[in-house]
């Protein structure tokens, strides 16, 4: 089974005034990651505004990506959306490239049933040799992969990783017990990373990692070195930032913070807006205790 890493960073997309991709900014953002211990990059999902992005912008940031990370990194690249027949054109074009897997979400808004989503991630995979992460978010799309499904994606289809953002942790441990050895298992949320590492998950997806990918890195050595009170410690002190990153629609805090403590990368596309000001300070005072 092709290895990933255990932290991968679902990569925000910098855009300039007029929404436009910077993309000698998203170069050097790629580089940052990888120093500061992201094994891979997920590109064009929720965190990289994928709902904005069009199929040439796709092609952009992941050729980009590519030529920054020059192998020293995994590139997963987010190429499900609500549409099967969407998914199959943009999953036909990253599979042209240098990539070595490819992302499909549970398809959002329509509200497909399981047989639904097996025969969408069916459909897209024909079209594709390389190996998918399936990515249950049902907070964001309405709809829950579940265990009996999740099982046949990885039986029968062959879906190589599983990016749990489900929220539910009784849930994750029936997950990582029924599929462990079978599929690997990635954290979806920065505040469950501990749990599902001492379940047997293999990682995480994190958007913390832009700005504390060292820390968690660190977390997760802890744990697998069954250091159980310093990791306890070190999630404690780190919970503040993996909450508030959260309190006001993602991606605006963390490109806050990454405009205030690396380099400017603009601020989300609408519908996402920006922090308020009332907020930025608190994000502030939560990154300079952490850091």
């Amino acid at each position: 089974m092709k290895d990933l890493g255990q932290i991968l960073t679902a990569v925000i997309t910098p855009f300039d005034k007029n929404g436009v991709i910077c993309t000698d900014t998203f170069w050097r953002l790629c580089r940052k990651l990888i120093k500061e211990k992201s094994d891979g990059l997920v590109l064009s999902g929720t965190t990289g505004e994928s709902p904005n992005l069009t199929i040439s912008d796709r092609e952009i940031i992941y050729k980009t990506a590519i030529d920054s990370v020059k192998g020293k990194a995994s590139i997963v690249a987010g190429t499900g959306t609500y549409s099967t027949k969407e998914s199959i054109e943009i999953t036909k074009m990253a599979t042209t490239l240098d990539l070595d897997a490819i992302m499909i979400v549970t398809p959002y808004y329509s509200k497909p049933s399981q047989l639904g989503i097996l025969r969408h991630f069916e459909e897209i995979m024909k079209h594709t040799d390389l190996p998918v992460m399936a990515y249950n978010i049902p907070s964001r799309t309405g709809t829950l992969i579940e265990l009996d499904t999740l099982e046949k994606l990885v039986k029968d289809l062959g879906v190589h990783s599983i990016k749990d953002a489900v929220g539910n942790l009784e849930f994750s441990k029936k997950e990582v017990d029924l599929l462990q050895g079978k599929a690997d298992i990635y954290s979806g949320n920065d505040s469950e990373t501990i749990e599902f590492i001492k379940y047997g998950a293999k990682g995480v997806v994190s958007v913390a990692s832009h700005i504390v990918g060292d820390e968690i890195a660190e977390l997760i050595y802890l744990v697998k070195e069954n250091k159980l009170d310093e990791a306890n410690l070190l999630h404690q002190k780190l919970m503040p930032i993996f909450e508030g990153i959260f309190k006001e629609p993602s991606p605006g805090p963390v490109k806050f913070l990454l405009s205030n403590y690396w380099e400017e990368v603009g601020e989300p596309l609408l519908p996402i807006t920006p922090v308020t000001v009332e907020y930025s300070q608190v994000l502030l005072d939560i990154y300079k205790k952490i850091k």
